[in-house]
């Protein structure tokens, strides 16, 4: 691996590369993208790095063995180590295949348990660092404060500010532990939003002394306990910045953060390919002129540096500024010293059994009206899967498995359900002892929406009453929008430990 300079070493074309960090994943070859608009081919890759000298990438997708060896090539090549980022709030496994998945941090807030966070938290540290990951992004600190959030949801660890405080904090100790940065996320706050920013750019109207009170608390615990990088919102804050979304905020960045706050840590822009942030003219200098460090995926790494050197000439940033940006970053990757796979110590951790030990923890009845737990045996069972589409889910298996094993009569209920099996799913409901319908579907970016999709709420609404299980593993609150079933269950984790955890507790 190159030596590491310092920012006085480095021409103004080099320091401005430092300061950029692209996407691209673990696979080896160009045809295996799964986002090509998004990840970099190989030959743009080899440019970033050997012609831009990008300072870092972010990397999502491939397996243990792909993924070290992609990384390898990759810091062979960089002239000045990278900074190897991945967004890994679930555990490694949650974007590479072979390591451990961990349940979300929601079903951790479940738990309610720091030693368990921590151990999370170092568990993911050290699968990352055995592969070349050297930043971990996340923990995530937002609250769950909406229940209409579409894309924070089971990412946050709780509602409360303290417990976020608490778990946040502990799992990035477990972080610190394991040898990789940490970011805290996404500040002011993400939690009060009812639409995706990956989409359109919410709008967050609290009060400050709400922000200080609510949002911000886990941020400063965090802060105060020592977190490598805070990654920004891209949201506007009306009591803050009406014009400005938070990323592009000098108030917020540079007024708050360094100049109230004195954090001395990197400030890093979410991904700037999101819609929140699409067509705002400039944005990588419009971020360093906020006072971010490093700007995340540029939509196209030529440009932006062409944008900031033309920013620099023309005096609307400082060269002091610019290297005051880059000594943070070789800051950061000083910090990590010259750690290889084979330092790393992966000896004693046993996430799987952490994972079911989260995933029966997190387990919750949120009500049972007409006492249908433990489910009766003798009782028949109507099981329907709510999925987008069939076979889009690791959990299936185990659940198709379920007719065989308990007697359960199943069936997928999928987005684009016909009505005549709809109509058809409705008649066996109306024959069935028990009706349990488990959601599937999963949260997550650029779905748009945190409900259940219309083939599901036709059903649901259509067969709630008594005799009725509702079983989410997604989001929590759906109970709250079909109040009339008996039962609501929730797991808090969309995956086969979470699965098993839950038939144990309906049969408990």
């Amino acid at each position: 691996m190159a030596r590491l300079p310092s920012a006085g070493q480095l021409n103004l074309k080099q320091a401005v590369g430092q300061l950029l960090v692209v996407r691209t994943s673990g696979l080896l070859l160009d045809r295996q993208r799964l986002y090509p608009h998004w990840e970099l081919t190989s030959a743009a890759l080899e440019e970033a790095i050997g012609h831009y000298g990008v300072g870092g990438v972010l990397l999502f997708g491939g397996s243990l063995g792909d993924t070290s060896i992609k990384i390898e090539a990759m810091q062979r090549q960089a002239a000045v180590p990278l900074l190897v980022a991945a967004d890994l709030e679930a555990g490694c496994g949650q974007h590479i295949g072979g390591a451990t998945r961990l349940p979300t941090a929601r079903a951790i807030g479940e738990a309610n348990d720091l030693d368990l966070a921590r151990r999370c938290g170092e568990i993911t540290a050290r699968e990352a660092r055995a592969v070349g990951i050297n930043w971990v992004l996340a923990p995530c600190l937002d609250l769950q404060s909406n229940p209409r959030n579409p894309v924070i949801a089971l990412r946050a660890f709780a509602e409360k500010p303290e417990q976020v405080a608490r778990l946040g904090t502990a799992f990035a100790a477990g972080l610190r532990s394991g040898g990789v940065l940490s970011a805290a996320k996404h500040f002011p706050g993400h939690g009060d939003v009812e639409v995706d920013s990956h989409l359109v750019l919410p709008v967050v109207d609290r009060e400050r002394a709400q922000l200080e009170r609510e949002d911000w608390l886990p941020f400063k615990a965090v802060l105060a306990a020592g977190i490598d990088s805070l990654i920004t919102a891209h949201l506007r804050v009306l009591s803050l910045d009406p014009d400005r979304p938070a990323t592009f905020s000098r108030r917020i960045l540079s007024e708050i953060v360094r100049g109230e706050w004195g954090y001395e840590g990197l400030i890093v822009t979410d991904a700037l390919t999101m819609g929140a942030v699409a067509g705002w003219p400039e944005p990588a200098v419009c971020a360093l002129e906020a006072g971010a460090d490093v700007i995340l995926m540029p939509e196209s790494v030529p440009v932006a540096v062409d944008q900031i050197c033309a920013a620099l000439r023309q005096g609307r940033l400082s060269e002091e500024r610019l290297y005051a940006s880059v000594a943070r970053v070789l800051a950061a990757k000083a910090g990590l010293g010259a750690a290889t796979a084979a330092l790393v110590d992966l000896e004693g951790l046993d996430g799987p059994a952490l994972e079911r030990q989260i995933a029966r923890r997190a387990i919750a009845v949120d009500r049972d009206r007409m006492g249908l737990l433990p489910l009766d045996r003798t009782c028949p069972v109507l099981q329907i899967l709510v999925v987008d589409r069939a076979l889009d889910g690791s959990v299936l298996p185990d659940s198709v498995l379920l007719d065989v094993e308990l007697g359960f009569e199943s069936y997928w209920l999928e987005a684009d359900c016909p009505p005549a099996f709809l109509q058809f799913l409705v008649e066996r409901a109306a024959v069935s002892g028990r009706i349990l319908v488990q959601v599937l579907t999963p949260l997550r970016a650029y779905r748009g929406s945190a409900g259940v999709h219309g083939a599901a709420e036709t059903f649901l609404r259509t067969v709630a009453g008594e005799r009725t299980i509702l079983a989410s593993f997604g989001n929590p609150y759906l109970g709250r929008d079909f109040e009339a079933l008996s039962t609501v269950v929730n797991a808090f984790n969309n995956s086969p430990a979470s699965h098993a955890a839950l038939l144990e507790r309906l049969e408990s």
